[in-house]
């Protein structure tokens, strides 16, 4: 049955290489993206306590995002020299796995 990501969840190296080896740095960044993902993602439908695989995915995706955050100069860059990319807080991608728009259109 698969639950939120932990530190010692052995699917997390697979869903964020790059997670801190702390592990309470690494379980401090995954609680606050559970939060995060919880405040966005619907109700679960009653009866179930699986935690869909996207989720556990936007979590992990989350979590990067707030370390490289946290991470980054105040401009937004990992380099310092102004190639960098910029960490964007529950970005499009994790809003997408959590909240999946449907395709609604007519045939006209």
């Amino acid at each position: 049955m698969a639950q939120w990501l932990t530190p010692d969840d052995p699917d997390l190296i697979f869903l964020w290489p790059d997670v801190p080896p702390n592990e309470q740095v690494a379980a401090t960044y995954l609680a606050a993206a559970k939060d995060a993902c919880l405040d966005y993602a619907p109700a679960l439908p009653e009866g179930v306590t699986e935690i869909p695989d996207g989720w556990r995915l936007a979590q992990a995706m989350q979590a990067r995002n707030i370390y490289n955050a946290a991470h980054a100069s105040p401009g937004g860059e990992f380099d310092g020299g102004g190639y960098g990319i910029t960490a964007h807080p529950l970005d499009w991608q994790v809003q997408q796995l959590l909240r999946p728009r449907r395709a609604m259109g007519a045939i006209l």
